[in-house]
């Protein structure tokens, strides 16, 4: 609980963030009409709160942070705990750890690629889709900007077409994650296919109804050839810090 704290008629009290949530407008306990009648007494108490970060058992050395701004400091804490973003055919890596860990279990244990740039180009190989009949995905791990990124292209069936997805997230949160851009582009005969936007934090990274990334239907990826019905997937482009300079594509 936190301020802002309010109170009913009755002095029933209620935190600002639970308030928000009791779409009624109705007190919980007495059903009495909420007001904006503010708490201060409550509202010292929180503020003189303090407590341990919840990742001290990770090895956060913060001890005495005030109550109120916790949650600031867990969500920026260097010891957070985040889970693997690996998923692919209907499964999801259980494997939970700090951004030092995810990145050493992404290249030794999934054995994706590292490259030390914040430019790219790189090929995806996707297994048949029309033969799993389910979701894929592969990932690239870029270094830059003393962070580390996820370069995740995804392959799926909409009905009949299959469809093909890339976009980047940082390995870190999503506060951070927006001090950053990023484009993606995809060439073949001719035409260009290009999008740039805000990394999301792997935090946000498991949603296909996001539009925020690279789309591309069936029509314009192409096949290596001979029976297989796996695709190829070209994409190229940057990251960048809008206050450090832009990022720019070849060509």
């Amino acid at each position: 609980m936190q301020s802002p704290i309010y109170r009913c008629d009755n002095g029933h009290r209620i935190c600002s963030s639970c308030k928000a949530k009791v779409l009624s407008k109705l007190c919980p306990s007495c059903r009495q009409e909420l007001s904006d009648i503010r708490c201060p007494e409550l509202e010292k108490m929180a503020e003189s709160l303090v407590v341990n970060c919840k990742y001290k058992e990770f090895g956060c050395p913060e001890i005495n942070i005030p109550y109120c701004t916790r949650s600031i400091h867990e969500d920026s804490c260097k010891f957070r705990q985040y889970s693997c973003p690996w998923s692919g055919h209907g499964w999801a890596c259980p494997a939970v750890g700090d951004i030092p860990f995810l990145v050493s279990h992404l290249t030794q244990h999934h054995k994706a690629y590292l490259y030390n740039t914040s430019h790219f180009k790189r090929q995806f190989i996707f297994p048949d889709i029309y033969k799993h009949q389910t979701y894929t995905s592969v990932q690239t791990i870029l270094n830059c900007f003393d962070r580390y990124f996820s370069l995740r292209a995804e392959g799926f069936l909409i009905g009949s077409i299959p469809v093909f997805k890339a976009f980047i997230s940082l390995i870190g949160n999503q506060v951070d994650a927006s001090n950053f851009r990023y484009s993606l582009e995809i060439r073949r005969n001719g035409e260009k296919w290009s999008f740039e936007g805000i990394p999301r934090s792997i935090i946000n990274s498991e949603s296909r109804d996001k539009m925020d990334g690279l789309i591309v239907m069936g029509s314009i990826v192409h096949h290596p050839g001979g029976e297989t019905r796996d695709v190829n997937l070209d994409v190229s482009g940057g990251i960048w810090n809008p206050g450090l300079g832009c990022a720019t594509l070849d060509g």
